[in-house]
């Protein structure tokens, strides 16, 4: 008869940048049984909360950390008790294990199928999903079905969900929020960023008629298709193009080897509100990929993001990235380039303005574009020529995207 041994479990490494985690809730009792690949404990990183796997089936023996604790990466969470043979597989194996994304799909894993963001709501709003008909995709319980739900339990009571670690203490007239491990992140990597990089940033604006219209003859067959396609696909597309003709912006700065690592894929990070704060998932291999398979990866990479189902995979590891502020209504803005990446592309909002037109002066749409580059890295003459390229595209997408419009053998 084969004897027992204690498997440890280590937070893994959840994506780039991030080097610790707060511990939300414990999925599973102290010895209780458990099963490959079920989620025993859920953590919030800065960029989502997610659900850890258990590394192998067993008993659970040890809960290492308390609820709210915050842990480093590479921590004792906890310690199942497996076979010998089991805990033997897992020896030389265990990171690796522990380093794949946590699943965000919760059907095969219990037996409510909801995320785990939907599942800590229902947590927090005192609602048992066990007793919820899902309103998603094959009866997936969604947000708004929790709320719902609290507010039939709370007749009268106005439900929202409150971010994390908002509680308030009062001084006289001020009141003192502290800042979301979200917005914590963001104002560290910001105020890194505008210290140790030397910025240099261009302006332009194009006339957006030609997009306009390659938008609307595009959009027909997207829509047979059953898919958006707004004018971020047409961006991350330009984008693409001329990061395979100025390799240098697709790169990272090393500053401790001191080299430029040029990277072979095109992974770009697209900025991306959400309640909790700015979250940038990254769109991988975007140079393989037609106009109209953009357009629903970043549908769904942005749905994602917005309802905090992200992978560790969605999250860092980008080579460069863009931001479209003027999806909600800003007209030009200054991009913030992240580090490690040298480059950022931002996008204003398009409205009418004169332009000159062939001598004349003429009222056209007018898409205003920014770029902020690295001058460790790059000189004007680079981000121009840069630049140059990404209007040129915008331009003509008709021209520059021929495969798109028509299906073409190019389009994947």
């Amino acid at each position: 008869m084969s004897g027992t041994a204690l498997v440890d479990v280590t937070l893994p490494d959840v994506g780039e940048g991030i080097a610790e985690a707060q511990i939300l809730e414990w999925l599973v009792a102290l010895g209780q049984p458990v099963s490959e690949d079920q989620p025993i404990i859920l953590i919030s990183t800065d960029k989502a909360a997610v659900e850890l796997p258990a590394p192998t089936s067993g008993i659970l023996r040890e809960q290492a950390v308390q609820i709210g604790a915050t842990v480093a990466v590479g921590s004792l969470l906890a310690r199942i008790e497996a076979s010998e043979e089991a805990a033997e597989k897992l020896t030389s194996s265990l990171a690796e294990s522990l380093n794949r994304p946590a699943s965000q799909n919760s059907t095969g894993l219990a037996s409510v199928a909801a995320a785990p963001s939907t599942r800590l709501l229902a947590r927090q709003l005192k609602v048992d999903l066990g007793r919820l008909s899902g309103s998603g995709p094959n009866g997936r319980i969604l947000d708004e079905d929790v709320r719902k739900a609290a507010n039939r339990n709370n007749a009268g009571a106005t439900i929202c969900q409150p971010p994390p670690q908002a509680s308030r203490a009062t001084q006289g007239s001020d009141t003192r929020v502290p800042l979301s491990r979200t917005r914590l992140a963001i104002a560290r990597a910001t105020s890194a960023a505008w210290r140790d990089v030397p910025h240099i940033v261009e302006f332009r604006q194009i006339d957006a008629t030609p997009l306009q219209r390659a938008k609307e003859i595009y959009r027909s067959r997207a829509e047979h298709e059953g898919r958006r396609l707004g004018f971020l696909a047409f961006f991350v597309k330009a984008a693409a193009v001329a990061l395979a003709r100025h390799p240098s912006f697709n790169a990272r700065l090393d500053m401790g080897r001191e080299e430029i690592i040029c990277s072979r894929h095109c992974d770009i990070g697209i900025a991306t509100a959400t309640e909790v704060g700015l979250i940038v998932p990254v769109l991988r291999n975007v140079e393989d990929l037609s106009l109209l398979k953009i357009a629903l990866a970043l549908d769904n990479l942005i749905s994602h993001a917005r309802k905090q189902l992200l992978s560790a995979s969605d999250l860092g590891g980008g080579s460069f990235t863009i931001t479209n502020f003027g999806s909600y209504g800003t007209w030009l803005g200054t991009p913030i380039i992240r580090m490690p990446e040298v480059a950022i592309l931002g996008f204003g909002r398009i409205q009418q303005a004169v332009l000159a037109i062939d001598g004349a002066p003429a009222v056209r749409p007018v898409l205003p574009i920014s770029a902020a580059t690295d001058h460790r890295v790059h000189d004007g003459v680079h981000l121009a020529a840069f630049l140059d390229t990404i209007t040129e595209l915008l331009s003509d997408p008709l021209k520059f995207f021929p495969e798109d419009k028509v299906g073409g053998t190019n389009a994947r």
